[in-house]
This record gives structure tokens, sequence and C-alpha cells, in this order.
């Protein structure tokens, strides 16, 4: 029993020296070892991104959208009734003309009967005319041996007289004579009246004429206007009819719209509108005619994007339209564009045709000496943030145009500056700054660092 307390004491002694030694060698193993340096970290800038400013002249471009459509359209209007007894292949909707073709045709013959019975009423009165023509003529030979024969009628009666009052003629003959020279005396009356009653007579009966040969013409037009051709090459569109359909004469059958050119009105703010007219020396009043404005207007483009393409047409902007949009109060101006089926290729490029809904980008003016920055750049107030010697500087610009996109700066900064793209939540002039290690690399400004 004495012998297991003892072992157990050795047992114990023996740890608590070997613990005492470890304890020691761990104390002189942190003692001796060396202390590290302590390097506090540079006060660092937030680290941003920033686009070196140079001047440049900008075209200003003005994007607007709208639909195409025809410039030229023409609405197809029976001018008389009747029957569709013909119609070109052509003339249906979507189907192409060219200038010239017959595109339908009315029963004609109650017009040729009308202008067959108008003919007729000129052919009588013609004839009547003549009639008249002779009647004077001869009423007039009439009237020349009347008087003739009155003259040597009242040249007996004068010799009677001489006679009777000589006693060599009796009382008898005398009376004869004198009623022979009354006789003749009348038959001249008469011949004189029915000559006078000849010039109303014909004026009567050309009058007639007249009204007979304007009817005949009107029948003639009439039957002329049983068949329609095509005033131009075009296309058809929205026709409506069938052969032996009655047609009313002032009833709309369909359109055909010329197919050379097309035109797009396209609905522009009034702020980006001024860019768009081109500036000309010496103009210093308002254009009063169509030729006088045309040297304003700028050339556009014309882009329809579909299948992931963007198909592109030269056009022109080539009219105004008098005032203001009343609900929008902006301007519209007429994009046109010639031969809008010339580039077309099958399965490639596809033509532009009228209800294309499409985008103008008409080419502005062109201003020199103007700083282009992102956007983003541009903060509320006309603001943007300066790198400036590793420092941030607030400063207004006037800007002269901005958009989705980008903005355009008149003044405010100068070149060679570096104006800042990142966002800083919380921008304070003097926040210490710096620039990313690619924008260090870039070659500095003209004149000294970065801002002068």
């Amino acid at each position: 029993m004495g012998f297991q307390l003892d072992r157990k004491m050795g047992f114990a002694l023996a740890a608590a020296a070997v613990l005492a030694a470890g304890l020691g060698v761990s104390f002189v193993l942190v003692r001796s070892r060396p202390s590290p340096a302590v390097v506090r970290p540079a006060a660092e800038g937030r680290l941003v991104r920033a686009v070196r400013l140079k001047k440049e002249a900008k075209t200003l471009w003005v994007s607007g959208y709208g639909t195409v459509r025809p410039k030229t359209e023409v609405q197809i209007v029976p001018e008389v009734s009747g029957r569709l007894i013909q119609r070109a292949p052509g003339f249906r909707s979507g189907g192409f003309i060219r200038r010239g073709d017959l595109l339908f045709e009315v029963d004609p013959r109650d017009y040729a009967l009308a202008a067959a019975q108008r003919r007729a009423q000129v052919a009588q009165l013609e004839a009547d005319i003549q009639r008249l023509l002779q009647e004077e003529k001869n009423n007039r030979t009439d009237l020349t041996i009347s008087e003739r024969q009155l003259k040597l009628v009242q040249a007996e009666l004068d010799r009677n007289r001489r006679l009777r009052q000589q006693g060599v003629v009796s009382e008898g003959q005398f009376e004869t004579t004198l009623q022979s020279f009354l006789r003749q005396e009348r038959a001249v009356l008469a011949a004189r009246n029915a000559l006078d009653l000849i010039p109303p007579q014909l004026a009567q009966k050309r009058a007639a004429m007249r009204v007979s040969q304007a009817q005949l013409e009107e029948a003639l037009l009439s039957l002329e206007r049983t068949k329609y051709f095509a005033p131009f090459d075009g296309r058809a569109r929205q026709v409506k009819v069938e052969v032996g359909d009655y047609l009313r004469a002032g009833q709309s059958i369909g359109a055909i719209h010329d197919m050379s050119v097309v035109e797009i009105p396209v609905s522009v703010p009034v702020e980006d509108a001024r860019w768009t007219f081109r500036r000309v020396e010496g103009v210093t009043q308002f254009p009063r005619s169509q030729e006088e404005v045309q040297r304003f207007f700028p050339r556009a483009e014309v882009v329809w994007s579909r299948f992931g393409q963007a198909f592109r047409w030269e056009g022109r902007v080539t009219l105004v339209e008098a005032g203001l949009d009343e609900a929008t109060r902006a301007i519209t101006l007429i994009v046109e564009v010639a031969e809008p089926l010339k580039d077309w290729v099958p399965g490639q490029r596809p033509p532009l045709i009228a209800g294309m809904f499409v985008q103008a980008r008409i080419r502005g003016i062109t201003v020199p000496d103007v700083f282009v920055i992102p956007r983003a750049a541009l903060h509320a107030g006309d603001q943007v943030h300066i790198f400036h010697e590793g420092r941030l500087e607030i400063r207004p610009v006037q800007v002269l145009r901005k958009d989705e996109g980008e903005a355009v700066v008149q003044s405010g900064v100068r070149e060679g500056e570096w104006v800042i793209l990142s966002a800083l939540p919380e921008p304070v002039p003097g926040l210490k700054l710096r620039l990313a290690e690619n924008q260090q690399r870039q070659p500095g400004p003209p004149q000294g660092g970065p801002g002068r």
C-alpha cells in the first residue's frame, strides 16, 4: 500500500517537471523572436475612369420615326357609270401596272348610242342652217328682181300720169297702171320681210348647233371615259372590283401609287429641328417658294431594322409641313427617298415599300470646336466631374445638345482635361481620386498634368 502511493507521487512530480520545462522553453522562444515591421497603408483615393477632352467638329444628327407612304397616290374613280366588261391583269391589290395600260373598261354601248344621237342632231341643224342660207340667197334675189320691176312700173305710172294730163291715156288705163304699181310695191315689201326673217332664224339654229355640238362633245367624252388608262408606272392598292360589277360614277374602286418615289413624315421636336436646317449665307427673309426653301433642307438616312439587320436608304428632306402639330407641338419633316426598289436583292435586302415603320436620321449642321462626352458623364444641373491633380472638381458647363447617348459641350471645360465617367456616390469637391492604370499610361495633355 505504501509502495503504490510513492509510485503515484513520483509520476506527478515527473509530469510537473516536464510541464515546467515546456513553459520555460516557450517563454524563451517568445521573448527571443524578432519584432515584425509595421507598415501603414498610404491614404489612396477612389479609383475612377475618365476620358480626356478633345475639341472636334461635330455633325448633329436628328432622329425621328415615321411610316413610309407613297409620294404620289391616285384614287381610281370611274367618271361614268356602267357594267365593268374588262380589267387589266395587273389592276388588283399588289399588282404592277405600266403607264398607258388599260386598267378597266365600262360597257360603252349606251354612251356610243348617245354620241350617235348627238351627231344626228348636229347633222340636222347643219342641214337647217344650209336651207336657211339658201332661202336668204333666194329671197335676196327675189328682192332684187322685185325692186327692178317696181322701178319699171314706177316709170310706166309716171309716164301714164303725164299722158293722162295730156288726154292721151284714159282714166281706166291710168288706174290699171296704178294697181300694177301697188301690187309690185307689195311684192317688194314681202321680199324684204322674208329676207329680214332669215337672220334671226339662222341665229336660233346656230345657237342650237352650239348646244348640240357641246352635247356631242360631252357624249364623246363620256364614251372616252369608259376606258381608264394608267397615268404612271405604279402599283395597285385596295382594288375591290371584278368583271361584271356595276360601277357608279364618283365611287372609288381602288388606288395606284407611284413606285419611283416614297416619303416618310417624321415628327421632330422643335429643340431638335433647329439643328437640321442648313445655314445659307445672305438669306435674311423667310422663303416664299418651294425653290427657295429647298436650299435649307439636308440629306437624311432611312433605316429599317428587322431580322437582326439594319437596312439603309439615302434620302433627303424635301418639305416642312406648315405649322406645328397641335397634339405634340412638334415639326413634321417630309423625308423623300428616290428609287426605293433599286437595291432590292431577293432574300438579302428588302425594298422600301409603303407601310414600313422606319427611323429617319436627318443630317444636321456641323458645329466646330465642341467637346463630345458620354451622356452618363453629364450630371444634374449640366455639371461634369473633372479629375484635376488627383482631386475632384465639380464644374458647370454649357451644353449645346444632349441625347440618350452623348452630350455636346460648348464651353466650361478645356481641351486635355479629364472628365470622370465613374459614378461617385457622394461627390464632394476636393475628394481624392486616382485614375485606372491603363488611363494613367496614356500620354498627358499638351500642357502639364491633367486639367492644365
